[in-house]
C-alpha cells in the first residue's frame, strides 16, 4: 500500500517536517552510537537548519495599494499601521511570539526594543518626527501572537515601490531572498505604467514564479467588471513575463519550455482586503467569502507548501536516506569484520584503505574536469562580454537620437529640465538592456552548472560502487547474527527496489538522481528557472545576485553626471538640436568610458562562473568525505580491536543489529515520502 503524505496545508507541512526532523535526530543518535563522527556532525548541521526553517512572504506594490491592510487581513487584526497617506517607510517583519513587542534594528547597527503601541512612531511617514526617525531604521520586527505566523510564516511589509527611490531599492534587495511575494495592485487603477515598467525592468525573470498578484479593493465593481479587471491584469502580466523570458532564455530553449510549464498562467486574484479584515475581526464568515480572501489565502498556502516547501522536504528526505543507508552499510561492515579471522581482516583492511585512496584520486580527476567545464563556460560567454559595453552605449545613443526636441527647449532654464529628462530616459534604457544581458549570462551559467551536475551522475554511481565494494570485502557468506536474524535481510528490506549501482542509495531507481547533491540533479531545470535564487543557487552555495549586481553597476553614476551647459549658438533650430545631441553623446560616451575603466565587468562574470562550479565541487567534497572518513575511521577502530584480539560479546552484536533495524525503518519511511515528493516535482 502506497504511503500517504500530506503537506498541502501549513499544519500538514509542519507535521511532516517535524516527523522528518525526529528521524534526523534518531539517525544522529544511531550515528553517535556506532561512532560515525562525520555523519553525526553533518546530521547536526541539517537538524539546526531544519529547526530554523520557516517561510518568508513579502508584500510589495506601489504606495497606497492597501499592502498594510492586506497584511492585517492575513493576520486577522490590525497589527500594522495603515493610513490614507503613504504610511510604511521601513521594512516591517511580522513574526510569531506569545509576547507582543517590536525590535527595531537601526542602520548604524544599534537595536532597540519598543512597545508595540509605539510602532507607527518608528516606521511610518504619518508625522514629520516619525518620518525622520524611520530614515534611521533598517528593519522593524513585530513579534505578535497570531495564528498565521504561528504556522512558521513571517510576513514582510515593504515601503511603496515608487514612493521613494531608496526604499524601492530596499524592497528590490529582498526579493531574491524570500519564499513568496504578494504584489498588490489596485482595482481602481489596474496595472499602472509604473507597475508595467517594474515588471519589465526591475524584476528578475526567475522571481515571477514566486509571486501572487492581488487586485485589491474589489466590492466596488460589478462581478462582470471584476472578472474583466482580473483577466486584463493576468493577460498583461503573462505577456510581459513571457516576452522577457524569451529574451533571457531563448524561445526554443529547454529552459524556456520548463519555465513556461512551471510558471504557466500568472496567479492573479481579486480581493477586498478591508472587508476581509472587518469580517475576520467580527467573525462574519459570509462577509469573508464575499471578500474573496479565502481564495488568495489558499493560493498562498499552496505556493508555499506544495511548491516551495516540497523542495525542502525533498532535500531532507534525501539526507535521511543518505545517512540512514550509510549507517546500515557501516553496521554490516562492522559485524562481518568482527567475526573475521585476524589475518583475513588485515588483508581486506589494507585493500579497503587502498580503495579509499583510489576513490579520492578519481575525485581529484573529476574536479579537474569541473574546472575545465568552468573554463569552457567562461570562454563561451566571451562574445557577450566583449560586446557588453558597446550594447549598453548603443542603447543610450538610440535614446538620444529618438529624443524629441523643439525650439522651446532652448529657452532660459528649460534646457536644464530637458537634459534631466533625457538623462532619465537614458538611465531607463540602459537598465533594461543591462539587465537582459546579465540575466542571459546568469541563465547560461545556471544551465551549464545544471549540465555539469547531470554529468557528475556517472562519478556518483562509480563512487557508490566503490564504497559498496569496500563493504563487500568484509562479507561472510551465509553468516547469521548472534540473535538469529540475517543482517543482509534487514538491508534488503530497507533498500527495497534500490538499484545495484548505489546499493543502499539507489537514487536512480527511485527517480531521484544526485545523492551527493541532495537529489538536485534531476531537478536542475526546475531549480534554474523557478526558485533559482533561493534553492538552486543556495543549495550549492552559489551567488545568485549577478543580474542585480551587474546592471546596477552599469547604471551607477549615470544620473546627475551629464552637464547641460552646452554652448549653443544662435543658429537654426535643427542644427542647434543636432549640436546639442552631439554634445550629449560625447558626454555619455565619456561617462561609459570611465565606468568601463572603473568596473571590470569581465572579471565580475569570471568570478561568478568559477564560484558556481566551485559550489559543485564543495558539495561533492563534503558529502563524499563524510562517507570516506567515517568508513576509514571505522576500519581503523576495527583494526585496533583485532590487533588487541578483543573478543566481541553477543550483547555488542545485538546492539549493532538493533541499530541496523532502527536505521532500516527510518530509511523505508524516508523512501516512501521521497517517492511521493518526486512525483509531485515531476508533475
Amino acid at each position: 500500500m502506497e504511503k500517504q503524505i500530506d503537506y498541502g496545508s501549513y499544519s500538514a507541512y509542519k507535521k511532516t517536517m517535524e516527523n522528518l526532523t525526529a528521524d534526523l535526530e534518531e539517525l544522529l543518535q544511531l550515528s553517535d552510537e556506532i561512532m560515525l563522527v562525520n555523519t553525526a556532525k553533518s546530521l547536526e548541521e541539517t537538524i539546526a537548519k531544519t529547526k530554523d526553517e520557516h517561510f518568508e512572504v513579502a508584500i510589495v506594490g506601489e504606495f497606497k495599494r492597501g499592502k498594510s491592510t492586506l497584511i492585517n487581513a492575513m493576520l486577522g487584526e490590525e497589527v500594522l499601521p495603515a493610513d490614507v497617506l503613504p504610511a510604511t517607510a521601513t521594512l516591517n517583519r511580522v513574526t510569531y511570539s506569545t509576547e507582543p513587542y517590536v525590535q527595531v534594528e537601526y542602520k548604524n547597527g544599534n537595536s532597540e526594543r519598543v512597545d508595540i503601541g509605539k510602532l507607527e512612531d518608528y516606521v511610518t511617514k504619518l508625522t514629520a518626527e516619525s518620518e525622520e526617525r524611520a530614515e534611521t531604521v533598517k528593519e522593524a520586527t513585530v513579534y505578535y501572537d497570531t495564528e498565521f505566523c504561528k504556522k512558521n510564516v513571517d510576513i514582510i511589509d515593504t515601503p511603496g515601490l515608487n514612493d521613494d527611490e531608496q526604499m524601492t531599492s530596499v524592497t528590490l534587495s529582498i526579493l531574491p531572498k524570500i519564499d513568496a511575494a504578494v504584489f498588490v495592485i489596485s482595482a481602481n487603477s489596474p496595472f499602472s505604467q509604473f507597475e508595467k515598467e517594474f515588471l519589465e525592468k526591475k524584476m528578475m525573470t526567475s522571481d515571477v514564479g514566486r509571486i501572487i498578484f492581488v487586485v485589491n479593493c474589489f466590492g466596488t465593481f460589478s462581478q462582470e467588471d471584476e472578472n474583466k479587471i482580473v483577466e486584463t491584469v493576468r493577460s498583461r502580466i503573462g505577456k510581459y513575463v513571457m516576452e522577457k523570458a524569451k529574451k533571457v532564455m531563448g524561445e526554443d530553449s529547454r529552459e524556456f519550455a520548463v519555465y513556461k510549464r512551471k510558471i504557466g498562467t500568472p496567479r492573479v486574484i481579486g480581493v477586498y482586503a478591508k472587508k476581509a479584515l472587518v469580517a475576520k475581526t467580527t467573525g462574519d464568515q459570509a462577509m469573508l467569502e464575499e471578500s474573496n480572501f479565502p481564495e488568495f489565502e489558499n493560493a498562498l498556502e499552496s505556493m508555499l507548501t506544495k511548491e516551495r516547501g516540497v523542495i525542502s522536504l525533498q532535500i531532507i528526505t534525501n539526507k535521511i536516506t543518505n545517512s540512514g543507508t550509510e549507517i546500515l552499510r557501516n553496521v554490516v561492515m562492522q559485524e562481518n569484520a568482527l567475526m573475521m579471522a585476524n589475518d583475513e581482516f588485515m588483508v581486506k583492511y589494507e585493500a579497503a584503505i587502498k580503495e579509499i585512496e583510489e576513490i579520492r584520486n578519481k575525485k581529484r580527476e573529476e574536479f579537474v574536469k569541473i574546472n575545465d567545464s568552468a573554463n569552457q563556460v567562461f570562454n563561451s560567454l566571451q562574445p557577450i562580454l566583449d560586446s557588453y559595453w558597446d550594447k549598453i552605449e548603443e542603447a543610450a545613443m538610440q535614446v538620444i537620437d529618438n529624443f524629441q526636441m523643439s525650439s522651446d527647449d532652448f529657452k532660459k532654464d528649460q534646457l536644464k529640465i530637458v537634459s534631466a529628462k533625457l538623462t532619465e530616459k537614458i538611465r531607463e534604457s540602459i537598465e533594461v538592456r543591462a539587465q537582459i544581458i546579465c540575466e542571459q549570462i546568469q541563465n547560461q551559467i545556471n544551465v551549464a552548472v545544471s549540465g555539469e551536475a547531470e554529468r557528475l551522475q556517472d562519478f556518483e554511481d562509480a563512487f557508490f560502487e566503490s564504497v559498496s565494494r569496500i563493504q563487500e570485502m568484509f562479507t561472510i557468506s551465509n553468516r547469521v547474527t548472534q540473535n538469529g536474524g540475517v543482517v543482509d535481510k534487514i538491508i534488503g528490506v530497507a533498500i527495497g527496489s534500490y538499484g545495484v549501482g548505489g546499493l543502499f542509495l539507489g537514487f536512480r531507481e527511485s527517480g531521484v538522481k544526485g545523492a551527493l547533491l541532495g537529489g538536485a540533479t534531476g531537478l536542475t531545470g526546475f531549480y534554474a528557472t523557478y526558485y533559482a535564487s533561493m534553492f538552486f543557487a543556495g543549495f550549492f552555495g552559489l551567488t545568485a545576485t549577478l543580474p542585480v549586481t551587474l546592471f546596477l553597476m552599469a547604471v551607477a553614476g549615470i544620473a546627475g553626471t551629464f552637464t547641460s551647459n552646452f554652448a549653443v549658438d544662435k543658429i537654426l533650430v535643427k542644427e542647434r538640436i543636432e549640436k546639442y545631441k552631439s554634445n550629449f553623446k560625447t558626454q555619455v560616451r565619456k561617462q561609459f568610458h570611465e565606468m568601463k575603466l572603473n568596473n571590470d565587468f569581465t572579471e565580475t562574470v569570471r568570478r561568478q562562473v568559477f564560484s558556481s562550479f566551485e559550489g559543485l565541487k564543495k558539495k561533492i567534497e563534503e558529502e563524499t568525505e563524510i562517507i570516506l572518513r567515517d568508513t576509514q575511521e571505522t576500519l581503523d577502530n576495527l583494526n585496533d580491536l583485532k590487533t588487541q584480539k578483543s573478543s566481541v560479546s553477543q550483547k555488542e552484536m545485538e546492539r549493532l543489529h538493533n541499530v541496523a533495524e532502527s536505521a532500516s525503518r527510518i530509511v523505508q519511511d524516508a523512501y516512501a515520502v521521497r517517492k511521493v515528493l518526486t512525483e509531485q516535482m515531476d508533475a
